[in-house]
């Protein structure tokens, strides 16, 4: 505890809620410069939640920010008391409510603790660990030429939110998110609108992805040490490394992906469930019945998969069927035979899960029908040796 205490800092803004964006835009033209800034929001007195970095951008590109009040930025997150300060809770705050910084108190006071402090605190604990580990493989790639509303296509298809960028011989040569489309072609746009003639010229969702990816991409290799690459990454404030071979992409290593797989080092349980949550919530009787279907999946698996740490991540659209909200669910495995993730779209919190399950089922059967063989052909091989 006294260790993690060293990491907390009172460099954080502290914003009414009835502010409008617009009043915000001199801490806009701050961020991102020289470090991360939290910025917290009050009402009354009261920290009622947080505001993320890529929100504020968003909401000022989207949004008419002289009639837009900062409270429709609002995350709402966890306060870890200081007496109850671990490094355990403060990866899980990271993890559930997806903010690079976690919010501490003490006694009506406040103070945060930055992601990049806090995984270089972490990171010794890594040194023994590939970066093949944790990897996923699971990524996408868009050419150079191909267009940003393709890119953009992709990453809503499935539930992510960047693309690699590769070139004709498809080695890696840049990485795009959604927050490069909303910083160097959404906002400019909404900003000229406005009377903001800054200069730049107006970009439209036709250009080309090399246009405003980032690059040079921050690359890894899968033999690299994951302490080493977490330095990395908080050397130059990403969230995400391109896992290469001879610039070919082999995979992404994200920061999120190696909190999970710390919160799941340190919790040693034979199964264990966690929710993370966007723009929507979910009552105990819907978390009973998800729960269910994890159990009944678990009991069918749980001789090849062994002991599970489970992510299901829910996130609601912005489009509704007979009432019911148009759900992306994404969940993650990490088990003693690897990374195992599924994405699923439906009406509903339970069908989404229910379609993105179906989906991880066959992905583990796959995986485990390869083993069997294996082992089938091992045993052959070594019977007629």
């Amino acid at each position: 505890m006294e260790e993690l205490k060293d990491l907390l800092r009172e460099d954080y803004y502290v914003i009414n809620a009835e502010e409008t964006i617009s009043k915000l835009f001199p801490i806009i033209e701050k961020l991102g410069k020289d470090r991360a800034h939290a910025i917290l929001l009050e009402e009354n007195g009261k920290i009622l939640g947080v505001v993320r970095e890529k929100d504020l951008v968003r909401g000022r590109a989207l949004k008419n920010p002289h009639e837009t009040k900062v409270r429709s930025l609002l995350v709402r997150t966890g306060t870890i008391p200081i007496s109850e300060l671990t490094p355990e809770r403060v990866a899980r705050r990271f993890v559930e409510d997806m903010t690079p910084f976690v919010v501490v108190s003490e006694d009506g006071k406040h103070a945060v603790i930055y992601i990049n402090d806090f995984i270089r605190f972490i990171k010794d604990r890594f040194k023994g660990v590939k970066v093949r580990d944790l990897m996923n493989e699971d990524f996408l790639t868009v050419k150079r030429f191909d267009t940003v509303a393709k890119a953009l296509a992709l990453m809503k298809k499935h539930g992510v939110d960047r693309v690699i960028v590769v070139d004709e011989r498809g080695k890696v040569i840049g990485v795009l998110t959604g927050k490069d489309v909303i910083d160097r072609v959404i906002a400019p746009r909404k900003r000229a609108r406005m009377g903001d003639f800054s200069g730049e010229k107006e970009q439209t969702l036709s250009i080309m992805v090399e246009s405003v990816m980032s690059t040079p991409p921050i690359c890894a290799k899968a033999n690299d040490s994951v302490s080493e690459v977490l330095e990395l990454m908080a050397e130059n404030r990403i969230s995400s490394v391109v896992v290469e071979r001879d610039g070919i992409p082999e995979g992404i290593l994200m920061k999120r992906d190696i909190l999970e797989f710390f919160l799941k080092s340190q919790e040693k349980k034979e199964l264990s469930v966690q929710f993370v949550v966007q723009n929507i919530s979910t009552d105990e009787f819907e978390r009973d019945e998800i729960l269910k279907d994890i159990e009944r999946f678990m009991r069918k698996y749980k001789e090849f998969l062994g002991e599970v740490y489970v992510y299901i991540y829910l996130k609601k659209q912005k489009v509704h069927f007979r009432g019911l909200p148009l759900i992306t669910a994404k969940i993650k495995i990490w088990s003693e035979k690897g990374l195992f993730i599924a994405t699923g779209e439906s009406w509903g919190v339970e069908y989404a899960v229910h379609v993105a399950l179906e989906k991880l089922e066959r992905e583990v059967q796959k995986e485990k029908e390869l083993t069997e063989e294996g082992k089938l052909e091992k045993a052959v091989y070594d019977f007629f040796e």
